[in-house]
């Protein structure tokens, strides 16, 4: 079996974006490597699914991530999680917002500016089965 095992982002002010995170979605530590170096975490969620948060190096730039990548989280209480967002100062693109009966998403830049989009669908992926070729 093969699956995804994490995602990583970089982050300027680590702790701040651990605890953003962790507040907003629920994830816990899974590992503290914020002594290593480069210094991190891993983030995990209810189901095992992780994302690396890795202190970003003083000579890296910032991608513009608009078109290229995101991290999405789905979420069972989407106008919860929309609001409690937006109450920590953060705006969500009014562009590629979708509102239908199969699906909810909003996408927004977490606070280090890395693009994130939560999600509600009528059926989530993992339940739709598996097909093979």
């Amino acid at each position: 079996m093969i699956r995804i095992e994490h995602f990583a982002l970089y982050a300027s002010d680590l702790e701040k974006l651990k605890t953003f995170y962790i507040d907003v979605f629920g994830l816990k530590v899974a590992i503290d490597a914020s002594k290593a170096k480069p210094p991190g975490y891993f983030l995990i969620d209810e189901r095992g699914a992780a994302i690396e948060l890795i202190e970003r190096p003083a000579d890296s730039s910032r991608v513009n991530q608009r078109y290229v990548c995101h991290l999405a989280f789905w979420v069972d209480d989407y106008d919860g999680v929309k609001a409690e967002i937006e109450r920590r100062g953060l705006t969500f693109e009014l562009d590629t917002a979708v509102e239908t009966e199969a699906m909810r998403t909003s996408f927004f830049l977490d606070p280090e500016g890395n693009r994130c989009q939560i999600v509600r669908r009528e059926k989530r992926l993992d339940d739709r089965g598996s097909s093979s070729p």
